[in-house]
């Protein structure tokens, strides 16, 4: 009788754990947003200062993660994403006991750099524990992570600072993150780095026409969405939402951020491209639908749920979109220009968002931003070759030698 192939098996375990991953790379990201009044009264700052140190830290990713990507493509991948989460425990508690502002700031730039690390990383990871067939639906449960830490993480480590003290949080966000470190130590299987053989330089995964222009997608739906979702507070307030009720409908708007990546999982994997299109259209027409739409708090708020819904849909597209469009063996640098893109939109977009604010009011805010992710549309359908396929067509390895050929193997697939 002649033996048939088994397919490999689902890697659940691991792809929750580096799930856990994710949503203390968020929570440790966002965590200063919810204790912003706290911290700058207890280091004797203005709140836009300490505004900064969210800024910044977003703006250390989006220079340094290819670079450090590349510095770090050679080593071995689960070692490299257990040092990052040591690293991130490691910087909250450096925030934690700061008594100065400059010390804080020295927290967030070292955290800052471990982002740059750990996006640079994470994606590529992943796409070697999963044949190309189901990495979209491995992408998706691994940034779910980030979803869960808008919607559980950041408002639990909120409440906390409030009861005891915003350094208490940090401290409980270190602890947790070391745990995970030390359980991502004994479960997670061994992933090689790249080798010299293999290793392929930035300018070359730069250059390739698919990585271009879903990067560029990708910094110009950012730019835009966060240019909006910035001050999306005061944009609110100034729809008639009272402040006690910008909590739940915050909360609302992370739900509907839930249902996105859900329905972005279903499709991921069997029509891309009809996804990044669907998700792109619905976005640009809930930020438009906000610019012309009268005030009322319950218009407000059902074009940003619908909004989130969209984006939080895109932002797990874009990265199996990468992943996808790299040359073979290139998989973790284009991540990491995928999180400069991603993190250059955050980081503009409240620059550019924080000037129409100022110059032309809350009411302008959605519509420069539906022009920028309107462009991000003309994105996708130019990448109709390139980048954004109609479907995904997987050449599925050979049967590993060993378990360390496994990985490296399972990398491959090309679009079609």
């Amino acid at each position: 009788m002649e033996n048939t192939p088994r397919a490999a098996p689902w890697p659940l375990a691991s792809l929750l754990l580096v799930a856990a991953g994710t949503f203390l790379s968020v929570t440790t990201e966002m965590l200063p947003m919810g204790l912003l009044s706290s911290i700058s009264h207890d280091l004797r700052v203005s709140e836009p200062s300490v505004g900064l140190l969210v800024t910044g830290y977003a703006l250390m990713v989006a220079l340094f993660a290819a670079p450090l990507g590349r510095a770090t493509a050679r080593l071995p991948r689960r070692a490299l994403f257990v040092g990052t989460l040591v690293a991130y425990a490691g910087s909250s508690v450096l925030m934690a006991v700061s008594t100065a502002y400059p010390i804080a700031a020295v927290a967030r730039l070292l955290g800052g750099l471990t982002h740059g690390v750990f996006w640079a990383m994470v994606a590529g990871y992943v796409a070697r524990l999963v044949p190309p067939e189901r990495l979209g639906r491995a992408v998706t449960i691994v940034f779910s992570g980030g979803t869960v830490a808008v919607l559980v993480g950041v408002p639990l480590g909120t409440g906390l600072g409030v009861a005891i003290g915003w350094r208490a949080s940090f401290l409980a966000l270190s602890g947790a993150t070391a745990l995970v470190a030390l359980v991502a130590s004994r479960l997670l299987p061994p992933m090689p780095g790249e080798t010299a053989a293999t290793e392929t330089s930035l300018v070359r995964v730069l250059r390739t026409p698919s990585v271009t222009v879903v990067a560029v997608t990708t910094a110009l739906t950012m730019l835009g969405y966060f240019a909006f979702y910035t001050y999306i507070s005061p944009f609110l307030q100034a729809s008639g939402v009272a402040e006690k009720t910008l909590g739940p409908a915050l909360f609302g708007y992370g739900v509907a951020g839930a249902v996105g990546l859900f329905l972005a999982g279903m499709l991921v994997d069997r029509r891309p491209r009809l996804a990044m299109l669907s998700g792109g259209g619905i976005l640009t027409a809930a930020l438009v639908f906000l610019a012309v739409a009268p005030d009322g708090p319950v218009l407000a708020v059902a074009g940003v749920m619908v909004a989130g819904l969209a984006l939080n849909g895109l932002a797990v597209l874009v990265q199996a979109a990468i992943l996808r469009a790299a040359p073979p063996q290139a998989g973790d640098t284009a991540s990491a220009l995928n999180a400069s893109a991603f993190n250059l939109g955050i980081g503009g977009g409240a620059l550019l968002g924080g000037q129409v604010l100022a110059g032309w009011g809350t009411g302008a805010l959605p519509a420069v931003a539906a022009v920028l992710t309107a462009a991000g549309l003309l994105g996708v359908l130019y990448g109709r070759r390139d980048g954004f396929p109609a479907v995904i067509e997987t050449v599925r390895p050979p049967a590993p030698r060993s378990p360390e050929d496994r990985p490296a193997e399972y990398g491959a697939g090309r679009t079609s």
